[in-house]
């Protein structure tokens, strides 16, 4: 990386972080597939996805690769670079914005979708979408305890945390938000 001599540790920490809440996200739709009524189909065949999951699927690979860019950006060129120059900051940061514009179109056509009268959305799908969002404060929590925690553990000596992580805190937030979201929906799906 470019400015190496920066400490690792809030990157690795905020890694771990992701993979955690990648856990309780998915420990949560466990819950929530549980609590859906079975369907039974003859012969063992599967359901077919619906349109609420193709578009969620869409929607989570689309906003994953958003985040993934913008936060390969970052640890490339690293925070303080980040912060400091526009010609890195305003597109990594219209990246994420352009991930919170892709969830935007996925609830816009998941309420079109639910006001349809053509059975593309039935209860179940409701079911579903409703409860998505359940595993995303666990998911955030372990996201923002990962930074706290990295940042100290960096800034210990000091006790000065810079404030450009501040900003990466929230778009950390709002993104595990959004993924989890669209992650929720999809998990739900899965047959327990």
């Amino acid at each position: 990386f470019p400015h190496a001599e920066v400490q690792v540790a809030p990157i690795l920490w905020i890694t771990l972080a992701l993979i955690i809440a990648g856990g309780i996200v998915f420990a949560t739709s466990l819950k929530t597939r549980r609590s859906l009524p079975p369907v039974d189909l003859p012969g063992g065949e599967s359901l077919p996805k619906t349109p609420l999951q193709k578009k969620a699927a869409r929607a989570l690979f689309a906003v994953v690769l958003l985040t993934a860019i913008a936060a390969g950006c970052i640890a490339w060129f690293w925070p303080l670079a980040w912060w400091e120059e526009d010609a890195v900051r305003h597109p990594v940061t219209a990246t994420m914005l352009g991930g919170l514009i892709v969830y935007l179109f996925f609830t816009m056509e998941a309420q079109s979708l639910e006001e349809r009268d053509d059975g593309s959305f039935d209860e179940r799908d409701s079911a579903i979408l409703a409860r998505s969002g359940s595993g995303v404060g666990g998911a955030m929590m372990v996201v923002v305890a990962a930074w706290m925690v990295g940042l100290m553990e960096a800034h210990h000596e000091t006790r000065l945390v810079p404030t450009y992580y501040l900003y990466l805190i929230f778009w950390s937030c709002v993104m595990t938000n959004v993924i989890a979201s669209l992650a929720g929906v999809l998990l739900a799906y899965r047959r327990a």
